[in-house]
């Protein structure tokens, strides 16, 4: 085996969840209507299989040993489910529809969406987040429709994803959304903010001095999330002029970063553009990102034989805002230009990192050991900050000139290589791929960089479009009704830097938002006036009578009760039916409590026995509506219930369960039970048994009753209070993994270090019980957990050494 190795990294996403911070695929930005309409979370959930740990683990262990490939972080898993079989759909207030899919696939670190039919008509907006909507991807709207119908959304964190489809109401077209896998995510997958740091510790970001004189060269380079089949991985590379200076958008690589890699590959593939920080030592700003792309040409050997590029063109232009640089080129084999440079790269999947070189590089056949000078050889140099230097996820980087033109891009170095051993690099050069790989346009840069022949051999960059914007707009609807919501889309061009709109007869009035939502009250019809301004001028544009307001129908008012006999003193629910979107509602209610309400779904009761009215006024900008419904409630007899229960244990530690006992009165027939914090959330039974309580904290449990004459809700707040298990500390929660969990009855458990520390390994089950105990020490790394003879269930491995008890918990499913 080659004592050298590709620089690929495996696939670490590091997503920064902050609100300020975030991963930017081209979309509208926005919020979930879930979450603006605060709907109740009733939708489909589906889960799928956890795959086989085992085997990959031992895929994994043969990878890393028959050739130095990249480290696998994540695997495929089918789906094939979409918004045409699957999900869940509800009409919300406007008329407008949302369905919503949740994927599960168990113990995920992170969850990737791939599609094979993505198409989202005019209007319709996509949003995808995770359980606890830390993490929000979108929205994605017709702007994004690939022509091939293949797509695909960054990671997101934990093993559940949402997705969520907002329908307008008057959208005659139906979208399409199928999603024919997940890309699931078992180890190096990252979250935090301090994560954004995964490089070693001598690397250098751009945004040091070491940067000062490159600016143009760093705007051009940019990471790739790498999909081949089934895998995932990390690669840099650049974006790459032509001598059309026509901003086509070529991106360089190397050729065994693409590998394999299908078509149906490269439409998934995800550009990360201007992930570095802001200042030296910083942290992460977000990125902009660019999906799928198209391969042009490439080294077929993949290094082997050959100078490892990959040529490919983005699906997609790249928009003025993301401010790149199309790379320069010096495809010489001249080093004359080259005593000094830069090589810019994005090492582990970090931010943007500069190395420096300042010895001349020199011709080098070692890669191949063919006797082929195919690659150009170079030594790092000390700076002010220190020795940048390669790492895993540098691979398809671009070395430059003391131009700042590229000469090659990265194939790699020793496997030895490290900060305090600093291993030489290697780059294909630039002057190889021209046209020594092949006698076609597939395996040569030249058809491609220069579609002229014109001879050039060093051509400069060019910065993204340097002239005065030119001001457009458009509406999503021109046309809409009194009371309505029109969303404006800035169509401005190019490097628009701020906007100022003006919207007569609107709410608002102004905006300086780029995508701004407008409501209109009035009828009539309405002037609409953008101003723009970039770097180099300004635009204005102003439609006259663009936006037309039509009357708005009045309410057709309507109502139901959930029960009209009922005893007395029950409450009764009131549900508002009427029809042509009301915005305002007066009941009254004859000789109830209250006798009035102006809720739109109010509740009464009556505590004198009789036969009563009700009345509802329904109200919007075009009128109102009223109908009575006499006699409505029918007040007798009967029995008056009242909800009630009580608890095994409400003062537990975590991991115990309760059993709740029924304490109403008045003959109740149906319970709902609401347990905050537990597994299960509800509960039909009258005496629920066993309730789950894993996580620390104080919990509300509700229980509503009813019978034929109405219900009763009875909420005890902070009712149980969870401790934490008794253990000395969790300060090294990842100190060590158990896996496969679930497992069939043996768990591999593996250490995070290895040395000769002696330590204790418990099993419990969830009573507390002690299972198993051994004592073991960590300079196997690993320790087999044989609990093949236990019942299935829950159980608690507990990992106890001088300093720290670790806790975790496993599941035996046979």
């Amino acid at each position: 085996m080659k004592k050298f190795t590709h620089i690929v990294f495996a696939f670490v996403i590091m997503m920064l969840l902050t609100p300020s911070i975030n991963y930017a695929q081209i979309s509208n930005g926005g919020t979930p209507p879930s979450t603006l309409f605060q709907l109740e979370n009733n939708f489909q959930r589906i889960s799928f299989d956890t795959p086989d740990m085992n085997k990959i683990a031992e895929e994994d262990m043969l990878a890393e040993i028959d050739k130095p490939d990249p480290r696998r972080m994540g695997v495929s898993v089918k789906i094939n489910k979409g918004i045409s079989n699957s999900g869940s759909w509800e009409t919300i207030a406007g008329g407008d529809k949302v369905w919503r899919m949740e994927i599960e696939v168990p113990d995920a670190l992170a969850l990737g969406v791939y599609y094979n039919d993505f198409y989202l008509p005019e209007g319709g907006k996509l949003f995808l987040y995770n359980e606890n909507k830390t993490q929000i991807l979108g929205a994605y709207t017709s702007l994004n429709n690939p022509e091939d119908n293949l797509f695909s959304t960054q990671f997101i964190q934990g093993d559940k994803v949402v997705l969520e489809y907002w329908q307008p109401k008057n959208q005659t077209e139906d979208a399409r959304i199928n999603i024919s896998e997940v890309a699931y995510a078992y180890r190096d997958i990252h979250f935090n903010i301090d994560d954004s740091r995964d490089s070693w510790y001598c690397m250098i970001d751009v945004a040091c001095s070491e940067g000062d004189n490159w600016e143009n060269q760093i705007d051009g380079v940019a990471r790739i999330s790498i999909k081949i089949g089934g895998s995932y991985y990390w690669c840099s590379g650049s974006l790459i002029n032509n001598t059309e200076n026509d901003r086509t958008p070529y991106f360089l690589t190397a050729s065994h970063c693409g590998g394999s890699a299908s078509t149906y590959d490269l439409n998934q593939w995800i550009f990360y553009f201007n992930y570095q920080a802001a200042v030296c030592n910083g942290t992460a700003g977000g990125a902009q990102t660019i999906n799928g792309c198209t391969l042009k040409a490439k080294d077929p050997s993949q290094a082997d034989a050959g100078s490892d590029f990959y040529l490919v063109e983005l699906n997609q232009s790249i928009p003025v805002i993301y401010q790149v640089y199309y790379n320069g080129w010096n495809r010489t084999d001249d080093n004359s230009d080259a005593g000094n440079g830069v090589g810019v790269h994005h090492p582990a999947g970090d931010i943007k990192k500069i190395s420096t070189y300042d010895t001349p590089l020199t011709s080098s056949s070692f890669w191949n050991g063919n006797g082929l000078y195919t690659h150009w050889k170079l030594s790092w140099a000390e700076t002010e900050n220190g020795k940048s230097i390669m790492q895993g996820g540098s691979s398809g980087s671009p070395i430059f000139d003391s131009n700042g033109l590229i000469m090659g891009d990265l194939t790699g170095g020793y496997t030895s290589n490290s900060c305090s051993s600093p291993s030489p690099a290697y780059y294909g050069k630039l002057w190889w791929s021209w046209d020594q790989n092949g006698s076609n346009s597939s395996t040569r840069l030249k058809d491609w960089l220069d579609p002229n022949n014109t001879g050039i051999e060093k051509l400069p960059g060019i910065s993204w479009q340097n002239i005065p914007p030119t001001a457009d707009f458009e509406a999503e609807n021109t046309t809409v009704v009194q009371g309505d919501t029109v969303f404006f889309h800035d169509l401005s061009d190019p490097g628009i830097l701020s906007r100022d709109w003006t919207f007569e007869n609107g709410d608002p009035a102004s905006s300086t938002e780029e995508n701004p939502y407008v409501i209109y009250s009035d009828t009539g019809y309405f002037d609409v006036t953008i101003y723009v301004e970039n770097a180099d001028g300004d635009d204005t544009e102003i439609k006259t009578d663009y936006i037309h307001v039509t009357p708005m129908d009045i309410p057709d008012a309507d109502f139901t009760a959930d029960h009209t006999v009922v005893p007395t003193n029950t409450i009764v629910h009131f549900s508002d039916m009427s029809s042509n979107n009301p915005d305002a509602w007066e009941w009254t209610f004859e000789n109830g409590s209250p006798g009035s309400s102006s809720s739109q779904n109010p509740q009464a009761r009556w505590s004198t026995e009789g036969n009563y009215n009700v009345k509802l006024i329904a109200f919007n900008l075009g009128g109102s509506d009223t109908l009575v419904k006499e006699q409505f409630i029918n007040v007798g007899g009967g029995d008056i219930h009242s909800a009630d229960f009580i608890a095994s244990d409400n003062n537990i530690f975590q991991y115990e369960t309760v059993d709740f006992t029924d304490m109403s009165t008045g003959n109740p027939d149906t319970w709902e039970w609401t347990f905050e914090g537990a597994l299960p959330e509800t509960s039909n039974e009258q005496n629920p048994q066993d309730i789950l309580y894993e996580t620390p904290g104080a919990y509300n449990v509700t229980l509503t009753t009813s019978n034929g004459y109405g219900e009763d809700e009875l909420v005890m707040e902070d009712f149980i209070l969870v401790d934490w298990v008794s253990i000395e500390e969790i300060d090294k929660a990842n100190d060590f993994k158990v896996y496969p969990n679930p497992g069939s009855g043996l768990f591999i458990i593996e250490f995070g270090e290895k040395s000769n520390e002696t330590i204790s390994i418990e099993v419990a089950d969830y009573t507390g019980k002690l299972i198993k105990k051994i004592e073991t020490s960590k300079k196997n790394q690993t320790y087999k957990l044989d609990l093949s003879n236990e019942k299935n269930g829950v159980y608690m491995v507990s990992v106890k050494s001088e300093e720290s008890t670790v806790v975790k918990k496993l599941s035996l499913i046979k």
